[in-house]
């Protein structure tokens, strides 16, 4: 058995061009969008949240930073006709590229949801078993708990593509991986202290706060049973 908690402290309101103000990159080809300082220092781990002015689909982004714990974070974001949004949390962000020029002004900010950074699982175990208690206490909070089958830990498998106009020796030419969320049947949209369990494989879950939490941190401890036969 191994148990861990996963943790969200109180965090400030959205603020849509606190990484990036306005701004549209007209330099030609791979470059950099001019962030507000270097780094920029998130109040907790944060998705980055993209503001278009144009259509900026067919566009890809790259966001480099670094998570909780200080390791190196980075994800592709494709370009959509209005907003988007980094997948993972972001504690810091040092660099932003898009990949050619943007059809309009863009913006670089953080949203209201709040995650945690990913908790891998023993997905590989028999009789998989995780229990999860969150814990709110007198938090005004709004918590779901999200859970992912991509391999995390993989060089391949549910990778996107690189961006098909890039060229050797562009960041752009690297795969990164691309994690898709779900929900949790029963944990979604917590306001109270709750219990529940992932009674199937999966390969990560994490915590997820939909409501800025303002008074005190949040918590989810996680308990994972299970052995590996023989």
């Amino acid at each position: 058995m191994r148990q861990n908690v996963l943790q969200i402290d109180p965090y400030v309101a959205a603020d849509a061009d606190l990484i990036a103000v306005s701004q549209t990159p007209a330099a030609g080809g791979e470059q950099a969008l001019t962030l507000t300082s270097s780094p920029v220092t998130l109040d907790t781990p944060r998705q980055v949240v993209f503001t278009f002015a144009a259509s900026e689909v067919g566009k890809t982004f790259l966001v480099t930073g670094t998570r909780r714990d200080g390791k190196q974070v980075v994800e592709a974001v494709a370009g959509t006709a209005a907003s988007a949004s980094t997948v993972k949390a972001f504690a810091t962000v040092t660099e932003i590229l898009i990949d050619q020029d943007s059809a309009g002004a863009i913006e670089a900010g953080t949203a209201t949801i709040v995650t945690t950074s990913w908790l891998p699982l023993d997905y590989i175990v028999t009789d998989f078993k995780v229990g999860l208690v969150i814990t709110v206490g007198g938090a005004t909070a709004d918590l779901t708990v999200e859970l992912t089958l991509t391999n995390l830990l993989s060089p391949r498998g549910n990778f996107p593509e690189p961006t098909k106009n890039s060229w050797f020796g562009s960041k752009f030419k690297v795969i990164y991986p691309q994690i898709n969320a779900i929900d949790h049947d029963t944990l979604v949209n917590v306001a109270a202290d709750a219990s529940g369990n992932i009674a199937f494989p999966v390969t990560a879950v994490r915590l997820k706060s939909n409501a800025i939490v303002v008074t005190e941190s949040v918590f989810m401890e996680v308990l994972q049973a299970g052995h590996t036969g023989g």
